[in-house]
């Protein structure tokens, strides 16, 4: 057998693959729209039309009334939550197994962090014991459709519904992906994604956008995102913009930004395409490897694949996902545990890094109840973590590129006893 890289042999390649893309997907048509718009030296979304045309293309992608674009998938989360009405006496549910920007989301309405356990198959939100964790406090559930796949969107609203919860879709890493034919986002109350540089799309870099069927909540969205501008100034000699109803923020998006992701947009389904085809490539191949196993997906989704996730299964590998993924790095494939630390056992929260030198609002009196976050919560999410292995698929990839990831895998995979 070739001796592995780690131990001295010669590499599957030279230059690393990464699991997520470091550069964006573009063509000349998003560099022209953007210099364009530079070019009119009108760049803010106070003075251009670009943000609402590429609100109202959003919106007409997701069959929805309103769309509010925001200058981070982060800012998305926070404002609807604020939108939604959520603070400080408020915990809101989300599971453990997510980016930590659901969980500051949260934080930064001075609510208090809910864990409920995920689905071991799917990664994704768990809707019984979602409905285990529901307290007198609970007002609000997020359900995150993690690497691409749609959480249980019915049990998840059939519960919230019962409860009367918000619910908030974090749909930052499935745009596009559907749920029984029906794109995610449009289930609950709000939708909210990103437009990050390595998501299915980008804006530049950074963008958010909220949508929902709510005009109330799409108006709320819209002025807290803006400083708490109110649309009408009660006041006959100052204008509107002069007037701030509540607490608000900038999370305003750009010109340029919107330009960019006009086009981006244009190009989703596309980029999605060559997601799942590069995915199925994959899944193909990883059936010849013993203990490693391809994502599960249920039969009623469209799974878009911001990333692969795999499982490395020790029991039958014969060494653990860290020092798998260690020796796939030295063959030029970098692939890693999405969620190495779930969420809930993160030092910020466990340690309860609150505002100013205070433990608020994890220590919340507001709140009132008693609540730990502790090894053991979520057992399913917590041995995820241990398992996952996220493999490149993005739309970028080339023939070469899939070959040489599943070249490695099956490299590393044969060798495992020089590993132990």
């Amino acid at each position: 057998m070739e001796e592995l890289a780690i131990k001295g042999g010669k590499p599957v390649r030279e230059t690393v693959l990464h699991f997520v893309p470091l550069e964006a997907d573009m063509t000349e048509e998003e560099i022209n729209a953007v210099l364009e718009v530079y070019r009119s030296r009108k760049l803010s979304q106070l003075v251009s039309e670009k943000i609402n045309e590429f609100e109202e293309a959003f919106a007409k992608y997701y069959g929805v009334e309103y769309a509010i674009a925001v200058n981070s998938g982060t800012a998305a989360l926070h404002v609807a939550l604020a939108a939604a009405g959520i603070g400080p006496a408020n915990d809101v549910i989300l599971p453990p197994y997510t980016f930590m920007a659901t969980a500051n989301a949260i934080l930064h309405q001075s609510s208090v962090l809910n864990f409920a356990d995920v689905n071991p198959k799917t990664y994704n939100l768990d809707p019984s014991d979602m409905e285990k964790r529901i307290t007198k406090k609970t007002k609000a559930v997020i359900p995150v459709h993690m690497l691409g796949q749609s959480a249980d969107m019915d049990a998840i609203m059939e519960v919230a519904r019962r409860h009367n919860l918000v619910v908030v879709e974090d749909s930052a890493q499935a745009n596009g992906a559907t749920y029984k034919g029906r794109k995610v986002g449009t289930f609950g109350d709000l939708g909210c994604f990103s437009f990050y540089l390595n998501k299915h799309m980008t804006t530049g870099g950074e963008g958010g956008m909220i949508i929902t069927h709510d005009e109330k909540l799409a108006k709320r969205v819209r002025s807290i995102a803006n400083h708490c501008r109110v649309d009408v100034s009660p006041y006959p000699n100052v204008p509107a913009h002069n007037v701030y109803w509540g607490i608000g923020y900038n999370y305003r998006m750009t010109a340029p930004q919107a330009a960019m992701g006009l086009v981006q947009l244009r190009r989703l389904d596309s980029f999605i395409e060559k997601r799942r085809r590069n995915a199925e490539y994959l899944t193909r191949h990883l059936k010849e490897i013993e203990g490693i196993e391809p994502p599960y997906i249920r039969n009623d989704v469209k799974h878009v694949y911001w990333a692969y996730g795999a499982l490395v299964i020790q029991e039958r590998v014969g060494i653990s996902r860290d020092s798998f993924a260690e020796a796939l790095l030295a063959e030029g494939i970098h692939a890693e545990g999405y969620c190495p630390i779930p969420v809930h056992l993160q030092d910020a929260i466990k340690n309860k890094v609150g505002y100013g030198d205070t433990h608020f609002p994890f220590d919340n009196p507001l709140h009132g109840e008693k609540v730990s976050h502790h090894r053991g919560l979520c057992p399913n999410a917590e041995k995820l973590s241990s398992q996952d292995l996220l493999l490149p698929v993005y739309q970028s990839l080339t023939e070469k590129d899939l070959k040489d990831v599943v070249v490695a895998l099956k490299k590393v995979a044969e060798n495992v006893s020089k590993l132990k």
